[in-house]
């Protein structure tokens, strides 16, 4: 559903998606309405809505997100099919709601069609909402619970809500209160509404081809209705707007002095006790908690710890500011965890060592983004080696600039490796299959199997605490790091895959790293975790200004 042939470019890109992955697009319905009377100046100087001045005159001339660019809607669009009908219907208004005649109703039903995307049209309400088998579906770039009406994420940037969701519905009669076919959150961009809208538009143009695979593995939608009383917002008055381009000025300031003058400092702390202990326990100085101890221009972060019959590796990484990057070091339980080994020394950035048993081995996963791949390795432990304990290359598992591959072996012999794309590095969670462990990797049929700024990003490997799968993850829904959220897997195969938050783990106000925490993991033994403090050095300064 349309209102011309031209469309934003991030709908354009929707509809293309599905056709590149073998959905028809069988029917075009656009929009007839008879152009309004002409007004005379008079008439329009006398009604224009002055109150809205400023965010009329500022929408149409100044404010133009790539994703809104309007492109050309092609009539053939995918060489498999043939070019859809295209058809123009007249609606019926009835106050702010828009009908459709029944004839034309009957002839959308004869089409056959699964589902409509609805790109045009105001207020849709009536017969037609059945007149695809699984109804219309309507993107709305809120939260329904916390705002209705529009404009798109705007007033979550004005109200400094930390998180911005999105849902596809089921259209139905009531206003922004469908039947929810998919949900996904992102964490507002305080400082620029242009970007954050850009980037709610673009990165939620997946949503209709999820949901369509969803349908074709389970065989039928299970929508949830919307039970929202939130209140309808409407576009900002001209006050509004004076205080809007206000927060964009002081946040931009803001941003960039953050970026300069405040740094992460992360460290890594442990404790002798199994994962379920110290998830569980509210009085966290009870666990005995103990620190490594880098230096103040470096900082510790992502631990790793396993055992085998020599002893107990806790693995990590050793961040630089004089270098500008960080390499993989190790730690070990005959030393006390006291004297810290780098194993690599790689030209580009390693973090997130990733490290897992199989058949004897010890292997290790390192993050290295950009080298545009992920890549296995074996950790060796020779005393006699002159390298020592190092890392040695095995193969490449993927080819692509993903961040914090983690590999799980589930109960049906399959490897499962969970990562999340450069590009989209705190949002976007990806699954990829294979029957071997080194690969060859498949995509899992509903890449993305998640988008969610509170937990997506894997935050350690995957836990079994009670008899229960469960997946940690990153929340960065206010900053980089924030806390864990544990996920329980319920299903997982290359087909489907389902989790259920269950549990926020947060920092412990009394740490001196309390400001965030972003990986978990454990032997069953021992457990390990990172946390993080802002704090301001110099050589921090100059490695910002550097990569700015």
């Amino acid at each position: 559903m349309v209102d011309g042939m031209t469309v934003e470019k991030w709908q354009h890109d929707t509809v293309k998606l599905l056709t590149d992955n073998g959905f028809e697009l069988a029917l075009i319905i656009r929009n007839g309405d008879e152009p309004k009377p002409y007004k005379s100046l008079s008439d329009k100087l006398l009604h224009y809505p002055y109150s809205r001045f400023l965010f009329r005159v500022w929408h149409r001339y100044w404010f133009k997100p790539e994703a809104k660019q309007t492109v050309p809607l092609p009539t053939q669009i995918s060489p498999l099919h043939s070019a859809p009908v295209e058809m123009t219907i007249a609606p019926i208004h009835k106050g702010i709601s828009t009908y459709f005649p029944d004839e034309d109703i009957e002839k959308i039903r004869s089409f056959g069609l699964d589902f409509i995307l609805r790109f045009g049209f105001d207020i849709i309400r009536g017969d037609v909402l059945t007149s695809a088998k699984y109804g219309i579906w309507s993107f709305h770039h809120d939260d329904e619970r916390v705002v209705r009406g529009g404009p798109p994420g705007f007033w979550e940037f004005m109200r400094d809500i930390p998180g911005n969701g999105v849902i596809l519905q089921q259209l139905t009669d009531e206003l922004d209160k469908g039947l929810i076919l998919k949900r996904i959150q992102f964490d507002t961009v305080s400082y620029s509404y242009k970007y954050h809208l850009n980037r709610l538009l673009v990165e939620s143009e997946f949503l209709p081809l999820q949901v369509a695979k969803d349908l074709i593995v389970n065989g039928k939608l299970e929508p949830q209705l919307s039970q929202s009383q939130a209140a309808i917002q409407h576009p900002p008055r001209n006050l509004q707007m004076l205080k809007y381009f206000w927060l964009c000025f002081w946040r931009k300031m803001k941003f960039h002095f953050r970026y300069f003058f405040r740094q992460e400092d992360w460290n890594v702390g442990y404790c002798k006790k199994p994962a379920a202990d110290f998830i569980n326990c509210d009085n966290k100085d009870s666990l005995e908690i103990k620190w490594l101890k880098p230096s103040k221009s470096d900082y510790f972060a992502d631990p790793f710890v396993i055992s085998n019959d020599k002893d107990t590796y806790l693995f990590f990484e050793w961040f630089s500011n004089k270098n500008g990057k960080a390499d993989l070091a190790v730690a070990k339980k005959s030393e006390n965890f006291e004297i810290y080994h780098k194993i690599t020394d790689f030209q580009e950035h390693r973090s997130y060592p990733f490290v897992f048993d199989y058949q004897g081995e010890i292997y290790c996963i390192p993050e290295a983004n950009r080298t545009n791949k992920v890549t296995l390795f074996r950790f060796i432990d020779d005393k006699e080696s002159k390298c020592g304990m190092h890392l040695q290359f095995d193969c490449d598992l993927l080819q692509g600039c993903f961040v914090d591959s983690t590999l799980h072996r589930h109960s049906d012999g399959k490897w499962y490796l969970f990562t999340t794309p450069q590009s989209k590095p705190h949002t976007h969670l990806m699954v990829f299959v294979a029957d071997d462990l080194r690969g060859p990797y498949k995509p899992h049929f509903n890449n993305y199997v998640k988008v969610d700024c509170g937990n997506s990003r894997p935050a350690g490997k995957v836990l079994k605490i009670d008899n229960e799968l469960v997946r940690p993850a990153q929340n960065s829904t206010r900053h980089y790091g924030e806390s864990i959220t544990l996920n329980k897997i319920i299903q997982l195969n290359e087909y489907q895959y389902i989790e259920e938050s269950i549990k926020e783990i947060k920092p412990d106000p009394k740490w001196t790293y309390n400001q965030g925490i972003h990986t978990l993991n454990s032997d069953g033994c021992m457990t390990v975790f990172d946390a993080k403090k802002f704090t301001f050095t110099w050589q921090g300064f100059l490695q910002q200004v550097r990569q700015k």
